[in-house]
């Protein structure tokens, strides 16, 4: 058997390995050098999760102005910026150890409750836009789709309750 301070020494090491994993997990390029300083200021999992969030939905209600204005181009990138948001949230919390599981919830639970609150303006700034820039974010809105079962399926069950191919 380990020595108790060995055993301590130990468990300190992989649980700083698996932090750092979810540290390590860069910001999508969309970004302003403002949006990412904001973002990563935050170093536990909550607020660092509710910062993206915050992000998201100023970068969603943007694409939803920019397309009612038909600057369509504008738009595209902000549609984008919130959907590789979200998916990030989304991989910053998957990627969080198991001691960290309460955190883990909590965070699943913003990220299911934002894309819940921005379903609608997230299908109407897609609509807004020409078939040519919707065909490029399409995959990224489903992501998110599955991403939002997902977090349902893991909160509700463990992740036993939807069986999909999600």
């Amino acid at each position: 058997m380990f020595p108790k301070p060995i055993f301590i020494l130990f468990l300190l090491f992989v649980l700083g390995c698996a932090q750092q994993q979810a540290d390590d997990l860069p910001l999508p390029d969309l970004l302003s050098e403002t949006e990412k300083q904001m973002i990563l200021k935050e170093q536990n999992p909550k607020p660092h999760v509710k910062a993206v969030l915050r992000v998201a939905e100023a970068r969603i209600k943007s694409a939803s102005l920019l397309s009612q204005d038909n600057q369509i181009q504008s738009a595209a990138q902000d549609l984008g910026a919130f959907l590789a948001l979200v998916i990030y949230a989304d991989t910053y919390t998957r990627k969080l150890p198991a001691a960290k599981n309460k955190d883990r919830n909590h965070c699943l639970k913003q990220i299911e409750q934002a894309i819940f609150k921005q379903t609608r303006t997230l299908e109407a700034a897609t609509r807004a836009l020409p078939l040519e820039a919707r065909e490029s974010v399409e995959a990224q809105i489903d992501e998110v789709k599955k991403i939002r079962l997902r977090a349902i399926n893991d909160l509700l069950g463990g992740g036993h309750v939807i069986n999909s191919s999600n």
